[in-house]
């Protein structure tokens, strides 16, 4: 008969009954009195980076403007065109001509149109000159707010008035603006003066010729208005966005710019967004149109082409940032803290942008900070935590070249120490 053996069946029952005793004195342990520890084998570092958020959508290339022009047939009879699709015109260039019905008629509409242009462009020059001596206050005067000449708000003194730089700003705005306009109304009253020209020398027929720099898009042969449609040769970028979206965008915003026919990237400004949608259905989402502009685009860039877009919407510079996996939920977002002291610790945070994986920390963390991020079922608040031995960062030899003196101190240390 095979002898049992009682001595091995009772360290076994001893081990298994001390495991289930631990096990369960730790349960009860609602003190927390027995020293737990937590195995951390994967962890990450806070740093200091820019966060970006964007907002993805699409375009497409068309003519910075479009000019239409225009025939009176009450004025006289059309003649002849002088310019075909696709041709490309300066200001001055010649268009088309007509003949004259009533010779003084025709010169008293002429004259009264030089004298509406010039008192357009004396106008002009005036607000300019406005501008221009308007000296902005730093820092600006809240009594004086509504006084800009260039100050666009209609509200009450109670809106908070612009900054410095805002106001700087909008001054340059409007003077680029209202020169653009002198610009115009100075093409417009060269031409005009140049048929006023024509029929005082030639009497019955008139040339009618470009107040505007650009490539002749369509041309009328049934006389149909508009006679001549031009457009500019700069391109922008045309486009529209969803109403859940519209509020997160504004004019001046960067954005980052790809055509996937050219494999083509650079980047646009925000240069407007309407306020007031394309259409307006009842069952049906609005669509809000805005336009991008760039500097020194590629000449392989044609009017039709298609690009997608990545519009900075907001931005943090130089803000402490964790990776989004080092971050837990539950009724408040916490992350745990590897601490100096070899403490693993909770702590309540706030959060911000969100970009590929990376989170701005308003609160709660610093910069330098090491976060636990894996096992999460070790985690516990002021639990000790350890990781993993890394060999390969020992350096084994130098560790054996110390003196026999110094090893013995520093074993003994270590027994002492346990």
């Amino acid at each position: 008969m095979k002898k049992i053996n009682v001595k091995g069946r009772i360290i076994g029952i001893l081990i298994v009954a001390f495991v289930t005793t631990n096990a369960f004195l730790i349960f009860l342990d609602e003190g927390e009195q027995v020293d737990r520890k937590s195995y951390i084998n994967e962890w990450s570092k806070t740093i200091t980076y820019d966060l970006f958020k964007k907002m993805d959508t699409k375009a497409v290339f068309t003519s910075e403007e479009t000019e239409p022009v225009y025939f009176n047939e009450d004025v006289g009879s059309f003649n002849e065109f002088l310019v075909e699709e696709g041709d490309t015109v300066s200001e001055g260039d010649d268009l088309y001509t007509y003949d004259v019905l009533n010779y003084y008629q025709e010169e008293a509409r002429l004259e009264g149109e030089v004298s509406r242009l010039e008192e357009e462009i004396d106008a002009i020059e005036d607000f300019i000159d406005e501008i221009e001596s308007y000296r902005v206050p730093d820092p600006p005067d809240t009594n004086d707010n509504n006084s800009s000449p260039f100050n666009n708000n209609s509200g009450t003194s109670d809106a908070p008035p612009p900054s410095y730089i805002e106001t700087e700003y909008m001054k340059e705005e409007k003077m680029a603006e209202q020169e653009t306009e002198l610009a115009k109304q100075e093409a417009m009253l060269e031409m005009v003066e140049d048929q006023l020209d024509q029929l005082q020398d030639e009497g019955d027929r008139i040339t009618v010729t470009s107040a505007f720099s650009g490539t002749v898009s369509e041309v009328s042969e049934d006389l149909e208005s508009p006679l001549l449609t031009l457009e500019s040769t700069n391109l922008v970028l045309e486009g529209t966005i969803p109403e859940q979206e519209r509020k997160e965008i504004e004019e001046e915003m960067v954005v980052e710019i790809h055509v996937p026919e050219l494999e083509y990237e650079t980047t646009g400004t925000l240069t407007s967004v309407d306020d007031y949608p394309e259409e307006v259905e009842l069952h049906r989402s609005s669509r809000y149109p805005f336009k991008v502009s760039m500097e020194n685009p590629s000449e392989e860039l044609l009017a039709g082409y298609h690009a997608d877009l990545k519009i900075t919407t907001d931005e943090s510079l130089g803000v402490v940032t964790a990776v989004e996996k080092a971050l837990e939920t539950d009724e408040n977002l916490y992350a745990w803290v590897m601490n100096a002291e070899g403490i693993l610790e909770r702590r309540d945070i706030e959060t911000g942008i969100e970009e590929q994986g990376l989170v701005e920390i308003l609160s709660g963390l610093e910069d330098g900070e090491w976060l636990a991020v894996e096992p999460k079922d070790e985690f516990r608040n002021e639990a000790i935590f350890f990781t993993p031995l890394h060999t390969d960062d020992l350096r084994v030899r130098q560790m054996f070249k110390m003196e026999r003196q110094s090893i013995l101190t520093y074993g003994l240390l270590g027994i002492l120490s346990r």
